[in-house]
């Protein structure tokens, strides 16, 4: 075969034939460490107790925000004045009870997200700890200064 013959196919070069073919190895998952998946499960729960008992003391400060006040006539007829609770009540509930649902809902995927990526799953549930605290506490305080 002539070296000029520039026709299909042509003869690889020496240094191409001598070479290994390199191929791309595929990207591998970093393995998932227990520590990480501990760590990140307790601060996960501890958000979710967090939640929970501002969530209760939410839901205690309603039924004292929703009342009537009612008065019983002589002839047995019952007359109501229905108390309306103001705005920052409802700005609150809002606060608080939406916060802390969207810090652990965005914790949970986040988290696992990281997990399945190989990375550290933990600090997701730990920022929203102190989210789920300020959303809490701001939704009581709302709350608290609307009743009395």
């Amino acid at each position: 075969m002539d070296a000029d013959d520039r026709t299909m196919p042509a003869p690889l070069p020496q240094a191409e034939t001598a070479a290994p073919a390199q191929t791309a190895a595929p990207d591998e998952r970093k393995p998932l460490h227990r520590k990480d998946i501990a760590l990140s499960l307790g601060l996960y729960l501890l958000g979710v107790v967090a939640a929970f008992g501002f969530g209760y003391d939410l839901f205690a400060k309603l039924f004292d925000l929703v009342h009537n006040r009612c008065t019983a006539k002589r002839d047995f007829s019952v007359q109501c004045i229905v108390i309306r609770p103001p705005a920052s009540a409802l700005w609150g509930l809002l606060i608080g009870g939406g916060g802390m649902f969207l810090a652990l809902v965005g914790a949970m995927v986040l988290a696992s997200v990281a997990a399945m990526t190989g990375r550290r799953a933990w600090i997701w549930t730990a920022i929203a700890l102190p989210v789920i605290l300020v959303a809490g506490g701001a939704g009581h305080v709302l709350v608290a200064t609307a009743i009395s």
